[in-house]
């Protein structure tokens, strides 16, 4: 079986379109300068008590970091406990009681520890100021 001309046609067209449908590439999000690696993370939260303050509403908390992973946050009176890693694209990421697992990168800006979700855009939102690191469980 053989293409006509008129089928020929029509072949050609169709793989012309295809070939010139751009492609999407994934875009590389920068990062943000002062943004904190692997060790560095470990080193300034593994067994030590944060006190932080979110950005939106000002809450403060006070978390302790465990080393073996998991973590204790008290705020507002009430205690919550989870789980704390650091992912291997430098991000802490914190998964208390029920909730979803979230992953956000530290940056050190202006001499203060923030942390910022990143966005696809690179206008990543700054989510928490950290004010202090104690050493031990301070809660």
């Amino acid at each position: 079986m053989g293409f006509s001309g008129r089928n020929l046609c029509v072949a050609f067209v169709v793989c012309l379109s295809v070939l010139l449908v751009p492609i999407p590439v994934a875009a590389k999000v920068i990062l943000p300068d002062g943004m904190l690696n692997r060790q560095e993370l470990r080193e300034l939260f593994s067994g030590k008590t944060v006190e932080s303050v979110t950005a939106k509403k000002g809450r403060t908390s006070l978390t302790y970091y465990d080393p073996s992973g998991t973590v204790e946050q008290w705020r507002n009176g009430i205690t919550r406990r989870g789980k704390w890693r650091i992912s291997k694209g430098a991000r802490i990421c914190l998964q208390m009681e029920n909730l979803k697992e979230k992953c956000r990168i530290i940056v050190q800006e202006e001499g203060r520890y923030k942390k910022y979700i990143v966005r696809k855009n690179g206008h990543h939102q700054h989510s928490v100021t950290y004010r202090t690191f104690a050493d031990g469980n301070q809660l």
